[in-house]
């Protein structure tokens, strides 16, 4: 081992390193090396002080998903028979389980779930459904991640983190997640603990990159002082161009009316912009962010004022008037401890009562799932994790008639612990990812499966760490720090849960949780330094937003557990070592959370032309096909929670003259 991977402590035993917990890889095609699944079946989980709500016996991440640390999101077992389906690998002939339902949901995420009980209600609480999921967790992106330090349960999000302006949805999604019991018209306790007790943003100037290797604190790297640029040591090209960004006063579009300018920047990439018009030099790039999900030769330059990416405030052009980034949409967002997966555990109650106990939202923030309930032979909903489906196919004669009655089942394979099983639906709702659906039903139309490859999703990742106390912290009294051209571009204090909107346990000699974020999002290509190590070498320009996915997407699988680790433990040193953080003592349990197929997106107007019909791709790809309904966030080419729930009734309601007999194809 290296002296400075020692010194990191990246020898030290943490809580369950890169484990497999009870997770049996695919054998199509699964690349989990023997020796590291060998590893991982000796490694024990540490059993939580907390229990069971049924039982008050101790749980541990054996039996409870979110408390499983190393890689996460699509971890190890999730993906690789799906991988090898898409490739063409042979699989098994399914052995049939002998189970027919009215409803077999492919997907387990917001979507799936919210298919499955909307189902439910419109034809009856006697109805059979079941819910497939190729991860060990359920709720797709909207996942909690657990830790248990000092007696106490510390959670975040695991993916998708919070409620965009729920009070815009519509009626339907909000009388949904209403009946669920869920309220987000009670305003939470926004405030932040850390910034109360006068902890600030900062910002870390590497080494390597130019800078002093120096903490700044009370200064935030994306949205730097004059006098901050003016004095830090940065290198003086950089210097330069970041005070022509941020605090510029000339007119980099002079000469042109409003009108140009908006089709102008509509029409060229934001990098362009930049070297173009501001004229950065190349090397200023790395430590400008990208724009939400995207690099900066993805993102138009329209796109990116629209998202408030810096460079635009001498134009005078305006926005639009609402902009997902703005002051006062994001006062109307909603957000949950442990983010989006409280939704998804209301919605798994509805559908296995026995999983959690009754009770308000709020309540039922800290009570643990029963995992061991959710598949029972006798419920009449079941959610079946682990499940990876690799063929779903109609069996028995098509209908003539435009009227006739279309009496097909519908016959769904799935890989679980090895082993190929068929169960059979009379319905099936694919809730899953779009570019996923040719490989497992090709008798689709060709122009459906061509809309549904164009769903290509933005990858990307959050790293939590549990550290021993934020004693570190409280000396440089800062809660975040900005290390911009570094491989996380940011890392901070995750602000405590209490319940009922109390006062958290502030005490700095208790462990907590720290976010690692890969720039002003969590999306991997918005930071140039992530890319590059995923990648091994820097994006080429001339890829389309699509084919720069896709290419993340694979460096990202590919990415060892240790590079994350690696930068976590250098990260936090550098920045905070001179106040007392040692990564080797203080590290307890680190959990990345990847996703290779993270963020649906709509189509990008530098690289996509318009429909000529006016039917976008989402609305071909998402057609119904005999007894196959589609629901998913691709449905709708936005990544919200709304629009997954919105596209699970839409999916729903297209059952509903199917059951009642009648056979309608247009």
């Amino acid at each position: 081992m290296k002296n400075s991977d020692k010194k990191l402590g990246m020898g030290v035993a943490i809580s369950r390193r890169d484990m497999i917990h009870g997770v049996t890889a695919a054998a199509l095609g699964a690349s989990l090396a023997r020796s590291h699944m060998a590893q991982a079946a000796k490694e024990t989980a540490k059993p939580s002080p907390l229990t069971n709500h049924a039982t008050q016996t101790p749980v541990s991440a054996t039996t409870y998903p979110p408390l499983r640390n190393g890689m996460r999101g699509a971890h190890p077992g999730a993906f690789e028979a799906a991988h090898a389906r898409r490739d063409g690998a042979p699989y098994p002939a399914p052995l049939p389980t002998g189970e027919t339902y009215d409803l077999v949901v492919v997907g387990g995420g917001l979507s799936g779930l919210a298919a499955a009980c909307l189902y439910r209600r419109r034809f009856g609480a006697d109805t059979r459904v079941l819910v497939l999921d190729n991860h060990d967790d359920f709720g797709g992106h909207a996942k909690r991640n657990e830790f248990v330090s000092d007696g106490r349960t510390l959670m975040t999000t695991g993916g998708s983190a919070y409620f965009v302006a729920p009070d815009q949805w519509t009626e339907n999604t909000k009388a949904f997640v209403k009946s669920l019991g869920a309220d987000f018209t009670i305003k939470r306790k926004e405030t932040n603990p850390f910034a109360q007790l006068g902890l600030r943003p900062a910002s870390f100037l590497p080494h390597e990159s130019g800078g002093d290797g120096k903490l700044y604190p009370h200064v935030r790297f994306t949205d730097p002082t004059l006098e901050f640029l003016q004095t830090a040591q940065l290198p003086p090209r950089v210097r330069q161009d970041l005070i022509a960004v941020y605090h510029g006063t000339v007119d980099y579009m002079a000469g042109m009316t409003k009108e140009q300018k908006i089709q102008r920047l509509q029409t060229i990439t934001y990098k362009q912009y930049l070297l173009d018009y501001v004229k950065v030099a190349p090397e200023t790039l790395p430590w400008l962010p990208g724009v939400w999900c995207l690099s900066k030769t993805a993102s138009s330059a329209w796109f990116a004022y629209f998202r408030y990416a810096p460079g635009f405030s001498t134009l005078g052009v305006e926005r639009a008037p609402y902009s997902p980034e703005s002051p006062q949409s994001a006062a109307a967002d909603f957000h949950l401890p442990a983010g989006n997966s409280d939704l998804a555990r209301l919605m798994v109650r509805e559908l296995v009562p026995q999983a959690l106990p009754q009770g308000t939202w709020q309540s039922l923030e800290t009570t643990r799932v029963l995992y061991d309930t959710l598949d029972r032979p006798t419920a009449p909903a079941r959610i079946r994790l682990s499940s990876i489906a690799v063929r779903v196919q109609h069996v028995g004669p098509e209908p003539v008639g435009l009227f006739e009655p279309d009496t097909r089942q519908v016959a769904v394979d799935y890989i679980r612990d090895g082993k190929c099983l068929r169960v059979m639906g009379k319905n099936v709702i694919l809730a899953g990812n779009n570019n996923m659906i040719p490989y497992l039903c090709p008798e689709m139309p060709e122009e459906q499966k061509t809309a549904q490859h164009k769903a290509v999703r933005a990858a990307n990742q959050i790293t939590t760490v549990l550290i021993r106390n934020w004693e570190a912290f409280q000396k440089a009294g800062v809660n975040r720090v900005d290390t911009p051209t570094r491989f996380f571009a940011s890392f901070a204090l995750d602000v405590p849960w209490a319940k009922n909107d109390g006062i958290p346990d502030m005490d700095p000699k208790k462990g907590v949780l720290v976010t690692f974020m890969t720039g002003t999002n969590s999306g991997i290509l918005n930071n140039e330094t992530m890319t590059r190590t995923i990648l091994g070498y820097d994006m080429p320009d001339k890829l389309s937003m699509q084919e720069q996915f896709r290419m993340v997407r694979m460096g990202l699988l590919q990415t060892p557990f240790a590079t994350f680790e690696r930068a976590v433990r250098s990260q936090m040193n550098d920045a905070l070592g001179p106040y007392g953080f040692d990564a080797a003592r203080d590290i307890m349990g680190i959990t990345v959370n990847r996703w290779p197929h993270g963020f649906a997106m709509a189509q990008n107007s530098l690289f996509d032309p318009p429909s000529p019909t006016g039917e976008q791709p989402c609305e071909i790809a998402r057609r119904r096909f005999g007894r196959i309904s589609i629901a998913n966030s691709d449905a709708s080419g936005q990544d919200l929670c709304n629009t997954a729930i919105d596209q699970a009734f839409r999916a729903v309601e297209e059952i509903v003259p199917h059951n009642y007999g009648y056979y309608n194809r247009i």
